[in-house]
């Protein structure tokens, strides 16, 4: 059952990387792409603990994620400052205006790429 939802996830995180990607080539608003990106940090992240027959908690927090993550022994580090994009789902997703971070879109989005291909790996999941 954990496998299964992990794969779930991990699909859906590939979903919002290219939905991400998408805004990118349309330049859509920070808060937007962010929020997009974060979302499949967050499944990815969400998707490795499953595969660990942990349960999942039901939080936007990446620190948590990663928190957890390590509390089971994985090398989080890499991915320590994937933290910065939780802002985007729980302040600057309501904001209608919000301060840009004026954050290297590409080089996230790749990390982001890393990441769900690490987690896919993990899982043995095709992407």
């Amino acid at each position: 059952m954990a496998a299964a939802e992990a794969r779930t996830l991990l699909r859906v995180a590939l979903r919002d990387l290219q939905t991400a990607q998408l805004l990118e080539v349309a330049p859509a608003p920070e808060s937007s792409w962010g929020f997009h990106i974060q979302q499949a940090i967050e499944k990815a992240l969400k998707a490795w603990i499953l595969s660990l027959n942990h349960q999942s908690p039901y939080s936007h927090d990446l620190s948590d994620l990663l928190r957890i993550l390590s509390d089971l022994g994985q090398d989080v580090e890499p991915y320590a400052e994937m933290t910065v994009f939780t802002v985007f789902a729980v302040q600057l997703r309501y904001d209608d205006e919000p301060n840009p971070l004026n954050l290297d879109r590409k080089a996230w989005q790749q990390r982001t790429e890393a990441l769900v291909k690490h987690v896919t790996a993990i899982c043995g999941a095709t992407p």
